[in-house]
């Protein structure tokens, strides 16, 4: 359930810094622009700077460096959002957890933070410490009752199952707004917006992508995203939702590998979309700019989906 004390620290703000993320914006583009499209239907004005970089966090997930190597890149990240005098708002777990985990860290040792910003100096930047970092999926939540108001296409009697990613789940010691164990904000979103929850057996499981980043085991990856995706079969719910583009693409793409090799029931159908997309779905965004052109399971049953909303 929903910590409300947590919910009730995120702001409504008539701004915010919007940080993209490297895999949706090369993997599924439609990602960010339903964030940002759907932000300022609910009121808020995204804002991008070009001197955005990589989280960081890409080279700590594929043990190219050392965690320490990724705070220079959260501090300057989060500065930019500072010089602005925003809070940050990210479409990513791995993001989210980055920026959070380090930002929180670096703001609370004053000897780790003067050393990082001897650094930021060279840059001619300084890290403050003053950005609250923020998902999405949080910040939907929040805005919830605007969301209400402004539902232009009622996901009536399209059954929708959810998926929170370990990122979230097991990276929010500070801020996340749900239990990890039992988090519930994507279910009242779904429903809020008019679609039918569908529980499934491994609901909380990994989508098996760390596998392959932590200890470069595909075999192993694919063999525990496949039992998620087993579960998720036998549910059989129209839409699988994440939160996270890296179990996007994972959950996604994964598909197509099993239905190739012939692994276990084979035949996965299943579309994935982001919660942003959703979000952006049920608000009448146009089509084009939820990008679904990108996506590759479950096309033929995405398309009964939109024909059964309307287009």
């Amino acid at each position: 359930m929903p910590r409300l004390d947590k919910v009730a620290q995120i702001p409504k703000p008539e701004q915010i810094f919007f940080f993209k993320s490297c895999v949706a914006s090369n993997k599924y583009p439609g990602i960010e622009a339903c964030g940002k499209e759907a932000l300022q239907i609910l009121g808020v004005e995204p804002v991008e700077s070009d001197e955005q970089t990589c989280c960081g966090g890409f080279v700590t997930f594929a043990n190219v460096a050392a965690p320490t190597a990724s705070m220079p890149a959260v501090a300057r990240n989060l500065s930019l959002a500072e010089e602005k005098g925003l809070d940050t708002c990210v479409l990513c777990n791995g993001c989210w957890t980055f920026l959070n985990e380090f930002g929180h860290f670096m703001s609370h040792n004053e000897e780790i933070k003067a050393s990082i910003n001897m650094m930021m100096n060279m840059m001619g930047r300084e890290f403050k410490g003053t950005s609250n970092v923020y998902h999405i999926a949080e910040m939907f939540y929040r805005l919830k009752d605007d969301i209400a108001k402004n539902v232009k296409r009622p996901l009536t009697g399209i059954k929708i199952a959810t998926h929170y990613g370990c990122h979230y789940l097991g990276g929010g010691k500070y801020t996340a707004i749900d239990d990890a164990q039992m988090p519930t904000y994507m279910e009242e979103l779904i429903e809020l917006m008019g679609g039918t929850v569908v529980p499934y057996t491994a609901n909380r499981e990994c989508c098996g992508t760390g596998f392959t980043q932590i200890i470069n085991g595909k075999d192993l990856s694919l063999e525990h995203t496949q039992l998620k995706l087993d579960s998720v079969k036998e549910a059989d719910p129209d839409l699988l939702i994440v939160q996270c583009p890296y179990c996007h693409s994972q959950l996604d793409r994964v598909q197509q590998q099993l239905n190739y090799r012939g692994s276990g029931s084979a035949d996965y159908q299943t579309p994935v979309i982001h919660i942003a997309q959703l979000v952006g779905l049920a608000l009448g965004l146009e089509l084009p700019k939820l990008a679904f052109a990108a996506h590759i399971s479950g096309r033929e049953r995405l398309e009964k989906v939109l024909d059964q909303i309307g287009r």
